[in-house]
């Protein structure tokens, strides 16, 4: 979804993401994990989930149609594990899948759900001297070229993805100058 976010909140947004305490992850990935390296920020916002779901559009969009198709079930929101990532110069997140998972939100009552779709949404892009730091996505489950699907950054932009079994092997490519900001969390459908 291209311009889901104006590119002046995009600002506002890093503005404010760059004074959070971020961590670099490990070089070397535990075992089974892709090798990223970027720096983050996690935290558990249930009230910031709500808000991005209510507030911006996003449940009027995603609930239009047969939801039950489209999104394997019911979506009522978002995960509150929201994740902040800054990609530098030489920073990438190798080939990869997203897993689904099980959580409760904890709305009154409290709601079982699944996560089925991930939701980046880019913060940064060329325009803000980021270069590099594509998603790319191979269909066939092995990295080539001539199949490949590639992201590009702009800014403002939301993209969702289908992760658990059904995802599709991705990587974000090494950005190469500049810095990619990406807001992230996941789709959350009714257990």
């Amino acid at each position: 979804m291209p311009s889901f976010f104006p590119r002046s909140l995009c600002r506002d947004y890093v503005a404010f993401l760059k004074t959070l305490p971020l961590q670099t992850t490990p070089g070397r990935p535990k075992r089974g994990e892709a090798v990223r390296v970027n720096d983050r920020f996690q935290v558990d916002s249930y009230d910031f989930a709500t808000r991005l779901w209510e507030q911006t559009g996003l449940k009027e969009v995603l609930l239009d149609g047969d939801v039950n198709e489209k999104w394997g079930g019911e979506p009522v929101g978002l995960n509150p594990n929201i994740r902040v990532y800054r990609y530098s110069k030489g920073q990438f997140f190798d080939c990869h899948y997203d897993d689904s998972n099980n959580l409760t939100l904890p709305s009154n009552p409290p709601l079982p759900v699944r996560t089925t779709w991930t939701l980046l949404l880019y913060l940064t892009s060329a325009s803000e001297g980021c270069v590099g730091g594509e998603t790319v996505f191979y269909p066939r489950d092995r990295r080539s070229s001539r199949e490949e699907i590639v992201v590009p950054l702009e800014t403002g932009t939301l993209l969702l993805h289908k992760h658990g079994d059904d995802c599709l092997l991705h990587e974000g490519r090494e950005v190469t100058a500049g810095e990619k900001w990406v807001l992230r969390t996941d789709l959350c459908i009714r257990r």
